[in-house]
């Protein structure tokens, strides 16, 4: 099976887990990514949904601006967009029952301005020059050749577009192989290969041709989100468990459950961090 199946199988089997136990408070729509905690947004809602407006602040997102969600989900962030900034937004995933929910959420709820289509961040279908921003909120990580993504944005960017990415980083390469191990048994279970350091990111910007690359850690800022799911998850792991034994749930769900639960581990012994990244393709 080659990672681009790994991908899709891994979002058709846990799309449940994601609408109805990460985001059961949220009344519009639901989201893949973490929330953003700080003075203006305390609870889980508002958290989600300012992620969406502190990265749009940074990247100048506004009435008009030309966004490619790269690795859209469910539309949280595109409809997001077009909704409360009227960028018009055109939202890639590889996942054809991701795009189908979007479609739908957009129509329930009226919103115009974000189109979706099933295509590879790696392999736009789209002509050189064509976005304003490039936004990847925690969806780079899914690729197991991250420079080939900073080539392909930098592509269809604009002169004088942005890429904004919200994303995990490991502190170094490597660690030890007890925090290795820790770090693949997480990530092998969310189809995702590997994390990159700061400095690789650094490094794929600049060969890819982007200038005045920006960077902010913001763990703290995300750490209530993975406090919450760790919280979700010890509630839930009895049920999971059972149903698991008895093959009631597909291995890829029972997986999703029990290490999406770790991450909070991994933190708190600095296997990985959250970081914001901001660059531009020269004028």
């Amino acid at each position: 099976m080659n990672h681009q199946e790994k991908i899709k199988d891994y979002y058709n089997a846990t799309q449940f887990d994601y609408s109805f136990i990460w985001n059961w408070r949220l009344k519009t729509t639901p989201s893949l990514h973490f929330g953003y905690y700080d003075e203006i947004a305390t609870k889980h809602e508002q958290a989600i949904f300012r992620a969406n407006e502190v990265l749009a602040d940074w990247a100048n997102v506004q009435a008009g601006t030309r966004v490619l969600d790269a690795g859209c989900g469910l539309g949280n962030t595109s409809l997001w967009l077009a909704q409360y900034r009227k960028a018009s937004v055109t939202g890639i995933t590889l996942v054809q029952k991701q795009v189908n929910t979007a479609y739908a959420l957009a129509k329930k709820q009226q919103i115009t301005g974000a189109e979706f289509l099933v295509a590879d961040y790696l392999q736009t279908p789209f002509a050189d020059n064509s976005f304003d921003v490039v936004w990847a909120c925690e969806a780079l990580c899914h690729a197991p050749n991250k420079d080939l993504f900073y080539n392909e944005a930098y592509r269809v960017l604009k002169p004088g577009g942005r890429l904004v990415i919200a994303e995990n980083l490991r502190p170094e390469r490597p660690m030890s192989p007890a925090k290795e191990q820790f770090l693949h048994e997480i990530f092998d279970a969310w189809a995702i290969p590997d994390l990159d350091t700061l400095e690789e990111h650094q490094q794929h910007a600049l060969s890819a041709g982007f200038i005045n690359f920006l960077h902010r850690d913001v763990t703290k800022n995300v750490w209530v989100s993975y406090k919450n799911l760790r919280k979700i998850v010890q509630q839930l792991k009895p049920l999971a468990v059972v149903l698991n034994t008895f093959k009631l749930v597909p291995k890829i769900r029972y997986n999703n459950y029990i290490q999406s639960g770790r991450q909070a581990d991994a933190i708190e012994q600095g296997i990985f961090s959250y970081a914001h990244m901001l660059m531009q393709k020269p004028i």
